[in-house]
């Protein structure tokens, strides 16, 4: 049989058994047994399988269309998908941690992917699924065709691995190693582009391939790295010349014909507070004492006024989905004219605003609210740590009536803080690691951006606006977008409470889960505890989405919520200034469909997943560069986390993470205890456990910091005070969820403070 009618054969031979199939040695039985014939047939599987022409089930091969649809696509006709495919994004941030699992995203729920059933699917690839029978992890499905490639071009380092070039991404989510095909005149220690030209087949053992295509310059320059992520992430550091020549024709201040349009409320003392740094102010206050209680305006720049849906600008925005942060870098949603002069709320310039107008009473209850288009003119521009002396009693130079107007600010915050957490609100004190860095752009210290009550008086002001304008347009549009955080899985919170339960700490129902979880935080006896459980409870609750879907937002308590006032640095805030213009105010009367609104929620998501991700890339990167001057120094730390492989730990002299490998806890044969999250060693009785307190020695700096115990007495000790709380009735009437540590050892046998610029939301 020639080489070129393999396929034809064996697309011909399934035809005839359609559906039923065949195994791998009732095809080659079938289409003759020589030992060529048989590398050819397994060869045009594997590829007809990637190819999606082909699925695979208990060992037997069958078409994956019918032979007539089979047929149809020969004769050029357009292809037809199979309803029971579902088209999704896949997630490799599993694989990359050494699991045996993947996961597709779509927007209605993400779905578990064996490795084994993956295809060669990579990182953030679009693919197409076929869900399975639903198991313990959940909805089960398996890959069938990859659609698009999200990684043609791929940053990372070279080396050599017995004698062959292998390229090795700088995203540890690209989950293998790609061989070398041309290396060009890159050299070790160098960051480099590969451009992928194989993207292998694990079916038949291939390996993935490509060519080095361009060096990007030293690895470890904080530049370097930087352009890395940029290009990682395919960033644009440019504007088209179609949207800079748009805005190039906006005019720099507003016209006496416009003003007249808007309420004037340039006579309102107004202010901003940002983080030092920023340069675009989204957002100023107002806020007046009255006989009721008080009066507060949050005015939001008006970015809509300046970018119709269907400019250059609008669309440019909706394929950004958001400005992406990095140390002394902004890839700014809008350009700079916009974003940091025309619509930023820089003081003594009029400025054209949305704005929400609400009325409190004296216990901080909402009177009455309005949004309506206005004109104002910023007083003042305030940093968070500006506003934080004050609030702690030190000297400012502030103006009384700026001082008059913070301090009212702070009594009307603290009634909104009560009502919010009578309401459900929960609070995770996850504070960030902040950078600072030297001339060359180098980390040179590491400390904690604390959460301030600064940052807590915006965010209730934040809140209030938002709220208003989720509840308005759920009213009065036929479609919006919200902010969403649906309520946990009920098999992640009974897992959580085991693992609590281990650990001395019970899980007692309330009387909604908002007040469970509420009560849980409360109820963890200190700041160990809080370190380590905060972040796992964390873990177990749902991530916060943009959708269609009016849903409620869990961790805020909230049944109406959405982004309504970043509309500088998010699309959905610019989207949802459209729609208020259009069925709010009735100013404008743009026809947007439901499926624009769905386009924009969906991109608003995927983009703020991207800037999360680069942004803790390019933070990781920089760590790694800094603690690899502290290579053999010896620190305590506290054991925060596990996985079946390594134990991951928190130093207490700086704020790094970093990795304690099964291997280096000591000599005999270590079992992984998935639902007590500890590691025990059966014969001397030795364990690992969430809590314990370590002596370390940074050992090795590469992809990430890993340690070794020091050797110093007691480099490793127990949390002795675990107490494990009876399974009694409570004084508030709660239920205990409470699993025996003993039932749960035999059964086994075996994200955070949002960054300030973000926390107007």
């Amino acid at each position: 049989m020639k080489d070129n009618n393999i396929e034809e054969a064996i697309l011909s031979l399934l035809a005839s058994h359609y559906p039923n199939g065949l195994t791998y040695s009732e095809i080659c039985s079938n289409l003759g047994t020589t030992k060529k014939n048989k590398t050819l047939i397994s060869q045009n599987l594997s590829e007809m399988l990637m190819a999606g022409n082909l699925l695979k089930e208990r060992k037997r091969y069958r078409l994956s269309r019918p032979p007539e649809a089979q047929e149809k696509s020969k004769d050029s006709q357009p292809e037809t998908r199979s309803p029971s495919l579902i088209e999704g994004t896949f997630d490799a941030t599993s694989l990359s941690r050494d699991r045996s699992f993947a996961f597709v995203r779509t927007p209605e729920k993400d779905y578990f992917i064996d490795s084994e059933d993956i295809l060669n699917a990579y990182h953030n690839d679009t693919v197409l699924i076929e869900v399975k029978a639903k198991r313990g992890r959940g909805e089960h499905a398996v890959v069938r065709r990859i659609v698009k490639r999200a990684n043609e071009l791929i940053p990372g380092n070279i080396s050599q691995v017995q004698g062959r070039w292998i390229f090795v991404a700088s995203n540890p989510k690209i989950h293998h190693w790609f061989e070398i095909s041309d290396l060009g005149k890159a050299q070790p220690g160098e960051k480099v582009i590969l451009t992928v030209t194989n993207w292998g087949n694990p079916l038949s053992g291939k390996m993935p391939s490509g060519k080095i295509t361009e060096i990007l310059g030293p690895s470890g320059d904080p530049q370097v790295e930087l352009l890395a992520v940029i290009r990682q992430y395919q960033l644009p550091l440019e504007f088209p010349q179609k949207v800079l020549d748009e805005v190039a024709q906006l005019p720099d201040s507003l016209s006496k014909a416009e003003i007249s349009k808007r309420q004037d409320l340039r006579h309102l003392f107004t202010f901003t507070i940002d983080p030092a740094s920023a340069k675009d102010f989204d957002d100023a206050i107002s806020l007046k004492k009255t006989d009721k209680g008080w009066r507060l305006w949050v005015h939001i720049a008006d970015v809509a006024h300046y970018v119709p849906i269907g400019s250059e600008t609008f669309t440019e925005a909706s394929i950004r989905g958001n400005s992406f942060y990095f140390p002394k870098k902004v890839i700014p949603m809008i350009p700079e004219r916009l974003s940091n002069l025309i619509c930023s709320l820089r003081p003594d310039e009029d400025k054209a605003c949305m704005t929400v107008e609400t009325e409190f009473s004296k216990n901080g209850e909402i009177l009455n609210q309005r949004l309506y288009e206005s004109v104002i003119r910023s007083d003042a521009r305030l940093a968070y740590e500006e506003v934080d002396e004050l609030f702690d009693g030190k000297t400012t130079r502030l103006s009384p009536t700026l001082i008059e107007a913070l301090q009212q600010g702070r009594r009307l915050s603290a009634k909104l803080s009560k009502i919010r957490m009578d309401a459900g609100y929960i609070f995770f004190d996850l504070p960030e690691i902040e950078y600072e860095y030297d001339e060359e752009g180098f980390v040179h210290r590491l400390s904690i951006a604390e959460e301030t009550e600064s940052h807590k008086l915006i965010e209730n002001f934040m809140l209030v606006a938002n709220e208003y304008i989720a509840q308005e347009l759920a009213k009065r549009a036929p479609a919006s977008i919200y902010r969403v955080h649906e309520d946990p899985d009920k098999q992640k919170i009974e897992r959580l409470a085991e693992v609590l339960d281990f650990y001395g700490i019970a899980y007692i129902e309330q009387e909604n889960l908002n007040k469970s979880i509420q009560h849980l935080l409360l109820a963890l006896p200190n700041e160990d505890y809080h370190k380590v459980f905060e972040r796992i409870i964390l873990r177990s609750m749902k991530k916060a989405k943009y959708t269609t879907n009016h849903i409620r937002h869990f961790g805020l308590g909230l049944e109406n919520y959405t982004h309504f006032t970043s509309p500088i640095r998010r699309l959905c805030d610019l989207a949802v200034h459209h729609l208020c213009k259009r069925y709010i105010i009735k100013s404008k009367h743009d026809k947007i469909s439901t499926e624009q609104i769905k386009h924009w929620a969906n991109v608003a998501s995927e983009q703020e997943l991207q800037a999360d991700q680069a942004e803790r890339d390019i933070e990781r990167v920089y760590s790694a560069t800094f603690m690899k001057e502290h290579i053999g120094e010896e620190y305590t730390a506290l054991l925060v986390s596990t996985n079946s492989s390594s134990a991951l730990v928190r130093l207490n002299e700086m704020p790094v993470s970093a990795v304690l490998q099964k291997n280096q806890f000591g000599s005999g044969k270590w079992e992984y205890h998935d639902r007590e999250m500890r590691f025990v060693n059966p014969r001397s009785g030795e364990s690992f456990e969430l809590l314990d307190k370590l002596k370390v020695r940074i050992m090795e700096v590469s992809d990430d910091v890993y340690l070794e115990l020091s050797d110093a007495p007691e480099a490793h000790t127990h949390y002795h005070n675990i107490k494990r709380p009876a399974p009694t009735s409570t004084k508030s009437g709660g239920k205990r969820i409470r699993v025996d540590a003993r039932t749960a050892r035999k059964k086994d046998g075996s994200k955070s403070r949002t960054k300030s610029r973000n926390k107007k939301s």
